[in-house]
């Protein structure tokens, strides 16, 4: 059996000729790359999930590449609303009584069966509490966790690999 052995010296002098800014930019670009494969891939787990889809709930799937470490996050977390226009919150929907709720997180884990408090007040009479429902797991993101777990690594090392060879040539550093 013959033993495999990786040579990357060549590609640590080239990665030495760029200065910071240019290496940033090159591993930035790497893992921007990297987390819009497995956002891309967790829409298409939304979408076949059964849930019904439009474009407001697939932009809530973000992918979000860390900006003082090395590594990116993809996640269905909702955008904090802009204060002065409101803009910013993808995934959500309004709900009867006004307020934005996120959709995406309780698709993903469900929501258990839950029933309205009892009311009592002076001019009505008791009145038992209903159920308000419950939604199914869809599971997407666990699907696609699941899915890209052992090829993010192989494929990540390719992506840095590929971003500082074209960032060297672009700067002349070959």
């Amino acid at each position: 059996m013959a033993v495999l052995q990786y040579d990357d010296k060549n590609l640590f002098r080239m990665f030495d000729a760029l200065d910071a800014k240019q290496r940033l930019k090159a591993l930035k670009g790497a893992f921007r790359r990297e987390a819009n494969k497995v956002r891309k891939t967790a829409i298409n787990n939304l979408r076949s999930s059964g849930i019904r889809t439009a474009p407001d709930m697939e932009r809530g799937i973000r992918a979000i590449v860390f900006r003082r470490k090395a590594g990116f996050r993809v996640t269905i977390g909702t955008k904090a609303a802009n204060k002065k226009t409101g803009k910013g919150e993808k995934g959500m929907h309004l709900n009867r009584q006004g307020l934005k709720k996120p959709v995406l997180i309780w698709a993903e884990g469900g929501t258990s069966e839950r029933r309205t408090k009892n009311q009592t007040s002076y001019f009505t009479r008791l009145r038992k509490g209903h159920s308000t429902g419950r939604m199914k797991r869809y599971g997407f993101m666990s699907k696609t966790e699941d899915q890209v777990r052992g090829t993010v690594t192989q494929s990540l090392h390719e992506e840095i690999m590929n971003n500082i060879q074209r960032i060297a040539k672009k700067y002349g550093c070959t």
